[in-house]
């Protein structure tokens, strides 16, 4: 298989076949894109809990396996309370990667208000590099929304699906972000070579730009001045690209976006560019695309909040995924091996040839 997320061909021939519900419990069924769980619980209230998973030689992997995880439940509406971490370490690995990895770890929670409660870890031997896993869980503020039962939170959600089409698109945060913090986090040395440490020292403080689980749920307080949102996606592996499609997938909708519209950092296009990476296509944790009927309230929303948003596009009731750019036309791909992972693989083969 490709690097990256598995694709939705390969997870519909191999994955959906072999699953059968069993139970009423379950909030969510399994789908390419579904990254949350939930179950019902008996006071009426509801559990839900995301996993994500980041490889990599830094000490700040694990930072964006949590921002990952606590951002697809933020998309979900759900406050993200607590993580429980899973560290996997290539043979020869030393404690001080253990020490660093940790303090990545607390310095997310730290950031998103949350609290480790397990963290393990083991050295096994089919690990290449560092594979960090995390779980991040929350209770759904049902009383909040006005819905006293999780099948009405899941019907609501669903009945906001099917009334997608002619709403607009506004994405949230910065295409590539995420990916570019993290190969400068782990070529930092080599970077150095072709730019300024001025220059490194800004890109890697625009990990402050990464939008957070608190900003995104802004857009779900209870308020009747609160514009209706649709959908939330968080972006991540193969970047702002695969986002539109998996949007596309999620709403059963076309749609048409401005490609000139995508958010992106200078930084971001350098380092890219250094090592001939496509930032459009390279995991982008940490920013979201929100489909509204008010985007204009929704950024306004976002901005108060303290994150970077934007008119995208639209949705469209055909099937078309159209991307513009000036005169240019042309339609949206299925989503591309990730630019990170492609990067990381070459460079780990690099390494173990030496």
């Amino acid at each position: 298989m490709r690097y990256g997320r598995l694709t939705q061909t390969a997870w519909q021939r191999s994955v959906r076949r072999q699953l059968h519900k069993r139970g009423e419990d379950a909030l969510f069924a399994p789908s390419p894109w579904e990254n949350v769980s939930g179950l019902a619980g008996r006071d009426g209230d509801a559990f839900l809990w995301a996993d994500a998973c980041a490889s990599g030689s830094s000490a700040r992997t694990g930072y964006y396996a949590v921002l990952k995880a606590a951002g697809d439940l933020a998309a979900k509406g759900v406050c993200p309370s607590c993580v429980s971490v899973r560290i996997l370490f290539p043979p020869g690995a030393e404690e001080e990667e253990l020490r660093e990895i940790t303090a990545g770890v607390e310095d997310a929670c730290s950031r998103m208000a949350m609290q480790v409660t397990s963290l393990q870890g083991e050295t096994v031997c089919a690990a290449g590099q560092m594979i960090v896993s995390v779980t991040a869980a929350g209770r759904s503020e049902m009383q909040e929304t006005g819905l006293n039962q999780p099948k009405a939170f899941v019907q609501e959600q669903q009945e906001k699906l099917h009334a997608a089409p002619e709403q607009e698109i506004v994405y949230c945060g910065y295409a590539g972000l995420e990916g570019m913090l993290r190969v400068l986090d782990e070529a930092r040395e080599e970077l150095g070579t072709r730019f300024v440490s001025i220059f490194l020292e800004q890109a890697a403080g625009l990990t402050r730009e990464l939008v957070t689980p608190e900003q995104i749920l802004s857009l779900f307080k209870d308020s009747d001045a609160q514009p209706r949102v649709t959908a939330v996606c968080q972006a991540g592996s193969g970047g702002i690209l695969a986002a539109l499609w998996e949007l596309s997938e999620i709403l059963h909708t076309g749609l048409e976006t401005d490609m000139q519209a995508i958010s992106i950092r200078q930084e971001t296009v350098e380092i890219c560019e250094f090592y001939r990476l496509n930032p459009y296509q390279m995991a982008s944790a940490g920013s979201f695309l929100i489909v509204t009927e008010d985007a204009q309230a929704v950024i306004e929303i976002l901005e108060k909040a303290g994150a970077r948003a934007g008119r995208l596009g639209v949705t469209k009731a055909q099937n078309a995924r159209v991307i513009t750019s000036g005169e240019e036309i042309r339609y949206l791909d299925r989503p591309a091996p990730d630019e990170l992972a492609l990067w990381q693989a070459g460079r780990h083969g690099q390494m173990a040839a030496k």
